[in-house]
């Protein structure tokens, strides 16, 4: 059996969550997962996943203690309706988030601030002899009092104070978020809510986040994998596309492989560049001539609104109220600046980077706001 398949996902499932369930022989027909255990989101094949990494999570570091003190079951199917309770709040407070300034204006901004900080932590206005440690000038600028002290090589003071601040601030997340996501009669069980909060603090949020998921080599595994997985699929999909036929090219190790253009492979070719051109603009009419009747950006539900660097710039575009979350035009996103900042646009091309911003700011506050808020093109 291939342990990544869905039947050795669910045999693992059935077995770690569902213990009661497995000893039961009379049964005909088994009962599906969905049935047994709570729905953690609206979708059935996000719910498998989870299931199977709660299921891991569990018997690793519950059960393993657990099943040494007592036989019973109930404990475990208690934080399971807990962790439930978690996932299905957040998902409906998900929902009505405004998603489109978070991932391209808030997000964007706090990334920027980190470019700015980390570069000028790198270039210090002192030249030697005059030494300047680069992680103490990054924190002079962006205090973190969950990421300080500030670890030495030869302080293991400073090192096992700094891992304890970041365990109390994973622990002080975690328990603000469950008081927010958890009802009443749950918050008043201190040995569940304890347990709950160390499964995501340490186990999930420390363990797998922080101690994991974020090393540089996994991500930079995570992002080879994905570059050669596209690349061999957009090299098989140009050969079927020039040779007409559905076969995969034969590699020849030690040879570069050459793609033969014909009379009929060129005429193809500009008959889908004039279908796409076509398409393109056909799109972009019917979203103009809809954009009449689409709502108000303004009216959308759900935005931050006041995060660390933005308040200052929405006030001063918008003029609103602090309490109440602001908009601003698709053009004016920190986005736009992140990514300048990101290849040093204004380093290497000035010109350009002035180009670009007198662009955006006529395009944005000048005759007409083509893409000012609320105009046809930003909705």
């Amino acid at each position: 059996m291939d342990p990544l398949s869905d039947r050795a996902t669910l045999i693992l499932i059935r077995r770690v969550l569902c213990p009661q369930n497995l000893g039961d022989k009379g049964r005909d027909v088994v009962q599906p997962i969905e049935e047994l255990l709570p729905s953690l989101t609206s979708r059935n094949e996000v719910d498998l996943q989870l299931y199977a990494f709660l299921a891991i999570i569990i018997r690793e570091s519950v059960q393993a203690w657990y099943n040494k003190i007592t036989p019973d079951e109930t404990f475990v199917a208690e934080v399971l309706q807990i962790i439930a309770h978690c996932s299905r709040a957040l998902e409906q407070r998900l929902r009505n988030l405004d998603v489109e300034s978070l991932v391209l204006d808030e997000i964007p901004d706090l990334l920027d601030r980190h470019i700015t900080a980390y570069r000028t932590s790198h270039n210090p206005i002192s030249q030697e002899p005059v030494i300047v440690n680069p992680r103490e000038v990054y924190h002079a600028l962006c205090p973190l009092p969950q990421l300080s002290p500030v670890p030495q090589l030869g302080d293991q003071r400073s090192i096992e104070e700094q891992k304890e601040n970041e365990a109390a601030y994973r622990q002080l997340l975690v328990q603000a978020i469950l008081s927010i996501l958890l009802p009443t009669e749950d918050l008043e069980n201190p040995c569940l809510t304890a347990m709950v909060r160390q499964i995501f603090s340490e186990l999930i949020v420390g363990n797998i986040i922080a101690n994991k998921a974020s090393e540089p080599w996994l991500l930079y595994e995570s992002i080879c994998i994905s570059a050669r997985v596209l690349g061999e699929k957009k090299t098989r999909a140009t050969q079927r596309m020039i040779s007409g036929t559905h076969t995969v090219p034969v590699k020849v190790k030690g040879k570069r492989e050459r793609i033969k253009w014909s009379a009929q492979a060129i005429f193809l070719t500009l008959v889908h560049l004039v279908v796409l051109v076509f398409s393109s603009v056909r799109l972009l009419i019917i979203s103009l001539v809809a954009s009449s009747s689409l709502p108000l950006r303004q009216t959308a539900v759900g935005s931050f609104g006041k995060t660390a660097g933005s308040g200052e710039r929405r006030r001063s575009l918008d003029g609103g109220d602090d309490d109440k979350p602001t908009k601003v035009p698709v053009l004016a996103f920190k986005a736009w600046q992140c990514a300048g900042n990101l290849i040093e646009l204004n380093s290497r091309m000035p010109w350009l980077s002035g180009f670009l911003s007198l662009i955006q700011y006529q395009a944005v506050y000048g005759p007409g706001g083509l893409v000012s808020l609320n105009s046809p093109l930003d909705r």
